[in-house]
């Protein structure tokens, strides 16, 4: 029963830890997402802002009637001065899609006014104005957008110049004899752009989707490679606690034997002793049965194997470790190559407590060629072995000191300011458990190498 509630509380722990873990992801991405909103909302004000100033100087530079300058002053002036109140209405998060519609609307309406004030249709040449819209609504709001207006760029400017033709306005200065074959070909060319420009804003978006998916896979990882970390420790501190425990009891065991021997040899010298010295005999004979049995239960769960080995492809469990370091390892500037090859007889092992060992031979590698200037590399490398099979875990770092080579698998030995030295001493625990062996040395042309043969299945 108490193994039961200590599973059900260990599993409440990890649901705990995971959520732990996912809220901060959570509240990263949103904020990530709301920071990039407003990077566009300026983006946006900002060539809107730009295009009304232009539109401006060009008004004052070149404008040659009065009423026309008039009339594009006041459209510029208004269309600038219209993105304080957008970027605010913007800020407050109400209805934002609604917001961009009415916003590019305007933009179009703006520009239509402009242009009905330079001549309308005599203005035909300068129609290519309004691809300035579609270009920007298509990188900050979608490629729809950008083909909806586009579509009511071309209307706007067909209503006015038909409405001009038709008698219903007025012409501001006269249009040219070929006013309507200008117009078609930049309102062509105005199309061709708005089209380009959803295509290329598709793109752009497929493309950052694709990059944020990969993104958000290689947190992941990263978080089940702090998961994995926080089990080889948690297992770590257990197998050593296990050990301490277990040769404690052992020698305990050793000692109440010794005391079951000295109570017999009492009840034989006091044989004629009185009846109570009996009964206290007895009450110590029974009390020491008691802690047998706890120090033989202690010894029992501390020698308990956590997962039985069996048949597996060795490549299969280095390319698991391969995948929950490699974020970290590119994080770090370090190259990190695996050279399995095919055809390797399968080994006996626990794949779980394998890939704990090549994690933990990693990230020691990592953790020297972190702060390394020159070469950063860390290389897993697998051959054939009389024994079974044989994995190397290199790396280019300044290798292991003569003097403690020997001592590297020692429990509670670490040069590490705040390692607690059970690393190596669990990982070459795990590997002889399996009937293996690991090595540790240095290599010729620098770095240290741990190599770790298993027995074939």
């Amino acid at each position: 029963m108490s193994d039961l509630k200590s599973a059900h509380s260990s599993h409440q722990m990890a649901i705990a830890g995971d959520a732990a873990l996912e809220a901060p992801v959570r509240a990263a991405s949103e904020a990530s997402e709301t920071s990039r909103r407003r990077r566009a909302l300026r983006q946006e004000v900002a060539v809107r802002a730009t295009v009304a100033l232009l539109m401006l100087v060009f008004n004052e530079l070149l404008a040659v009637s009065a009423h026309t300058r008039d009339v594009i002053r006041a459209a510029a002036v208004v269309g600038f001065l219209v993105n304080v109140p957008y970027y605010l209405a913007a800020r407050s998060e109400w209805r934002r899609r609604l917001q961009a519609w009415v916003r590019m609307s305007a933009d179009v309406a703006f520009i239509t006014v402009g242009l009905y004030a330079s001549g309308g249709l005599a203005a035909a040449a300068y129609v290519g104005v309004y691809a300035i819209i579609p270009v920007y609504t298509g990188i900050v709001f979608s490629s729809v957008a950008c083909v909806v207006i586009t579509v009511l760029a071309t209307i706007a400017f067909l209503l006015m110049a038909g409405a001009q033709m038709s008698g219903v306005l007025p012409f501001t200065s006269p249009p040219a004899s070929d006013a309507w074959h200008t117009a078609i070909f930049n309102l062509l060319v105005l199309n061709i752009v708005g089209g380009l420009a959803a295509i290329l804003a598709d793109a752009y978006r497929r493309s950052r989707h694709r990059l944020a998916a990969a993104y958000s896979e290689l947190e992941r990882a990263h978080e089940q490679s702090l998961r994995m970390h926080a089990q080889i420790e948690r297992a770590g501190r257990l197998y050593a606690v296990s050990e301490v425990v277990a040769g404690v009891t052992h020698e305990m065991r050793n000692v109440l034997q010794g005391v079951f021997g000295h109570l017999w040899l009492v009840r034989r010298k006091l044989g004629s002793a009185p009846a109570e010295v009996g009964e206290h005999l007895a009450q110590v004979e029974e009390s020491c049965e008691h802690v047998m049995r706890i120090i033989r239960t202690t010894l029992d769960m501390a020698r308990q194997p956590g997962d039985a080995p069996g048949p597996i492809a060795l490549d299969e469990v280095v390319a698991r470790a391969g995948e929950l370091k490699a974020y970290d390892l590119r994080r770090d500037g370090i190259t990190f190559t695996i050279d399995v090859p095919g055809g390797l007889p399968p080994i006996r092992a626990s794949a779980f407590q394998l890939q704990q060992v090549l994690l933990n031979l990693i990230t020691n590698a990592q953790d020297e060629l972190r702060d390394r200037d020159g070469r950063r590399e860390i290389i897993i490398a697998a051959t054939r072995d009389p024994l079974g099979c044989a994995v190397e875990v290199r790396d280019t770092g300044p290798g292991i000191p003569r003097a403690i080579l020997p001592r590297v698998f020692e429990p509670f030995f670490t040069t590490k300011e705040t390692g607690a030295g059970l690393g190596l001493a669990i990982s070459a625990g795990i590997v002889e458990r399996f009937g293996g062996r690991i090595t540790a040395s240095n290599r010729r042309d620098g770095g240290a190498a741990f190599r770790i043969v298993l027995p074939a299945a």
